[in-house]
């Protein structure tokens, strides 16, 4: 039988096994390697302290899957590792990994033998027996060809296409790639037999996350040049738990997703092609959607302030206190007074039906005035004050045509991928800058692979 890998709680590690220096590293985590049999039996001395202390121990499947799960030295890390370890330290719980195929992790946490594995895409067959937390990572998915083939199959394929796609065996590409149709699929064991292949010709595409591609390639020595990539999907990978583990602790989920947007929340940068994507197609609709007289006329009328109780000029002190409400109730799933006001003004109602008719791909709108403060929104902002966010930064260009596109990341909101688009709000009348509106662009409607 194979090693697995354990991380939790140093003091059954430590009187079992004898590894205090790997516990001094590692402080409540510790990575060790031992027989399935005796992972089981480490969980349950696991278990047995928690529960001696009140404390709750999670058993969680994961699987190695670079950069975000990986051996380094023997010991088990990743950026997804560090996620989990600051988000399980914020609410107190303690845990352990065990590492085995992905499918196994699925059955395991299927039959109660664990209480949850990650990294997994989101399934409505996997929601039948589980509960997923919010996205530990955000995959970019692309299909990659080699360089010199012919037009019709450096093409983005096609489930009707005779062509013939790889993926690695027992991955979430191959899941996806299934439940899409496509019937003439290689199932590679691993990421470097996959790229051979396609070096091979054995295959016209692969699927693989563009992050694992580019290690892979530069681990095998290959050049870039020999390989065309083509964007495919946004993938979120979230981690499931088991509805036994979730029914008896019904706020798990709940805190950790929390915890994870505290930690960091995954993120990814978009690339030169897919920004002037945006430029292009989308920049120009929320330009005409912010010179619409009714907005302008919305914000004259508003006098560019939140609320008239706030005053023309709040000092500091009073800015926040209302930022530090509007964040509470926020968390809390709520509108503060201030926030509830504002949903109900002028431009507020603007941003709302411009939501509902669609023409743009976003998820959420909001304005701010010059001094950063929100004075209209489609939807409840995290915040009240964005002064100190980048998006403010915004005033500092003069230009009129000035636009600002941020990195992807997970709204918990909207449960979807944005990109918030910053322009500056002009007065048509004196040119002025008054304001500046964002916009949550869905980036996951915005680069769909059927637009490509």
């Amino acid at each position: 039988m194979g090693a697995k890998v354990v991380r939790g709680v140093s003091g059954c590690h430590k009187a079992e096994y004898g590894i205090a220096d790997a516990a001094s590293r590692l402080g409540r985590l510790v990575l060790f390697a031992a027989l399935l049999s005796v992972v089981f039996a480490v969980a349950g001395c696991h278990r047995a302290k928690a529960a001696q202390g009140g404390k709750n121990f999670l058993v969680l499947q994961t699987n190695l899957q670079p950069p975000y799960q990986e051996l380094v030295n023997g010991a088990l890390t990743g950026s997804t590792i560090r996620l989990l370890d600051c988000a399980f330290r914020k609410i107190d719980v303690d845990y352990g990994i065990t590492l085995a195929p992905r499918q196994r992790n699925r059955d395991m946490t299927r039959k109660g033998q664990a209480d949850g594995f990650f990294l997994s895409r989101i399934s409505s067959e996997m929601a039948i027996y589980a509960e997923p937390t919010s996205p530990l990572a955000l995959e970019k998915w692309v299909w990659v060809s080699l360089h010199n083939v012919s037009d019709q199959q450096s093409r983005i394929p096609h489930p009707d296409q005779k062509v013939t796609l790889g993926v690695v065996l027992g991955s979430n590409e191959a899941e996806w790639i299934i439940d899409q149709g496509y019937q003439d699929v290689v199932h590679a064991p691993s990421l470097h037999s996959l790229v051979s292949l396609l070096q091979m010709g054995r295959v016209d595409f692969a699927l693989i996350d563009q992050q694992a591609f580019a290690r892979i390639r530069d681990d095998m020595k290959i050049a870039a040049d020999q390989f065309t990539e083509r964007f495919a999907h946004y993938m979120p990978l979230v981690m499931y738990f088991a509805r036994d583990y979730t029914a008896s602790h019904p706020d798990t989920v709940k805190k950790l997703n929390r915890a994870l947007t505290e930690c960091g929340p995954a993120a990814v940068r978009l690339d030169h092609h897919e920004q002037q994507r945006i430029i292009r197609d989308e920049v120009g609709r929320i330009r005409q959607l912010m010179r619409a007289p009714a907005l302008i006329s919305a914000l004259h009328n508003l006098g560019h302030k939140a609320d008239p109780s706030v005053g023309d000029a709040p000092d500091r002190e009073t800015i926040a206190r209302l930022d530090r409400e509007w964040q509470e109730a926020s968390a809390n799933g709520t509108a503060s007074r201030l926030a509830a006001d504002i949903l109900q003004n002028e431009v507020s109602t603007y941003l709302q039906r411009a939501y509902r008719n669609r023409d743009i791909k976003f998820a959420e709108a909001f304005i701010f005035n010059r001094d950063g403060l929100v004075v209209g929104m489609s939807s409840p902002t995290s915040n009240y004050d964005q002064s100190g966010e980048s998006k403010f930064s915004i005033f500092k260009d003069p230009s009129p045509d000035a636009v600002q596109i941020a990195d992807i990341y997970y709204d918990p909101s909207t449960s979807k991928f944005l990109s918030q688009i910053t322009l500056p709000l002009t007065d048509p009348e004196t040119g002025e800058v008054v304001a500046a509106l964002t916009v949550g662009l869905d980036v996951t409607a915005a680069l769909d692979a059927e637009d490509y």
